[in-house]
């Protein structure tokens, strides 16, 4: 049995996500060629979520326009609802 805290041979683990997530951050994220392409989706999808989580607690007009471009960037490049599928 696998341990699903281990990455597959050859899988590269994405960033944790942390506090104060940078735009520059995301962006290496995407520009990676290292990590799968579903893995790159959850990972965005977790963002948003904790982003927009984060906005409505606190408003902020940088973290704003981040949680516009990263839904954007979702609803352009994949289908289907742009949040996680799990709550943060």
């Amino acid at each position: 049995m696998t341990d699903p805290e281990k990455p597959a041979p050859g899988e590269v683990l994405l960033p944790e996500i942390g506090k104060n997530l940078s735009r520059n951050e995301i962006m290496d994220v995407l520009a990676d060629e290292g990590y799968s392409a579903s893995g790159r989706k959850g990972w965005l999808k977790q963002v948003l979520t904790r982003l927009e989580t984060e906005q409505h607690e606190s408003p902020n007009s940088t973290r704003a326009e981040l949680v516009a471009e990263i839904s954007d960037i979702l609803k352009e490049n994949v289908p289907g609802d742009p949040k996680a599928d799990d709550s943060l």
